[in-house]
């Protein structure tokens, strides 16, 4: 019997029976409600994945991965998505022109959306992990930025650097973006979609589509 089903019941009870019961189921639900994390304990991950046997597509759920950053530091998305509503992956590499104009208005909306969602910048071509340590440092970038398996290229179909892709609190690739963008309000825009408390599962095709 559903806990809703059963308060109805209780409420027509008579007596001092029924109105204590109901009082504590009541309590019950509230309970069960305020341990309800809107912020991603739905999500729903492909577990135990292997990068380089994965390819992923809008629509698609993402596996389970762990990537450590250039600070040692590790992340595990569905950790991440069991505390924040979205993660965002951003696939870019040193010598990218623009992907250096990118990171400004990247970093700039991360610093103001970071308790809603996580950013990691997976660099998938090669570069060693101190080249990209010394460039997160040099541009003093506040995100994540990772030494990624170059098979995440072939895997998330890389077709142009950067590549943005959301992975919303579902599990579900819900944005894939190839080219720059060249606006903090841009990327605010992106976060606060993906973030608002009435989120519905939705498939961004275009970013023009985000109101």
């Amino acid at each position: 019997m559903a806990p809703y089903e059963l308060l109805y019941r209780v409420m027509a009870m008579k007596g001092l029976t029924g109105k204590f019961l109901c009082l504590a189921l009541s309590l019950l639900l509230v309970l069960l409600c305020a341990g309800c994390d809107t912020k991603g304990q739905q999500a729903v991950l492909t577990a135990d994945p292997v990068i380089e046997e994965s390819t992923y597509k809008l629509g698609d759920t993402m596996g389970d991965y762990t990537l450590t950053d250039v600070n040692g530091n590790a992340y595990r998305f569905s950790d991440i998505l069991s505390e924040k509503k979205a993660l965002v992956l951003n696939f870019w590499f040193i010598n990218c022109g623009p992907c250096k104009i990118e990171f400004p208005y990247l970093d700039e909306a991360y610093r103001n959306y970071n308790e809603e969602l996580e950013v990691l910048a997976i660099d998938c071509v090669g570069d060693s992990e101190a080249d990209i340590a010394a460039f997160a440092a040099d541009n003093n970038l506040s995100f994540p930025v990772v030494a990624g398996d170059t098979a995440w290229e072939s895997a998330v179909r890389v077709q142009g650097y950067p590549t943005t892709i959301v992975v919303d609190r579902f599990g579900t690739v819900a944005m894939v973006h190839t080219g720059y963008i060249d606006s903090t309000d841009t990327f605010e825009r992106i976060f606060e979609f993906f973030t608002a408390d009435d989120y519905t599962a939705t498939l961004v095709k275009n970013i023009s589509d985000i109101q």
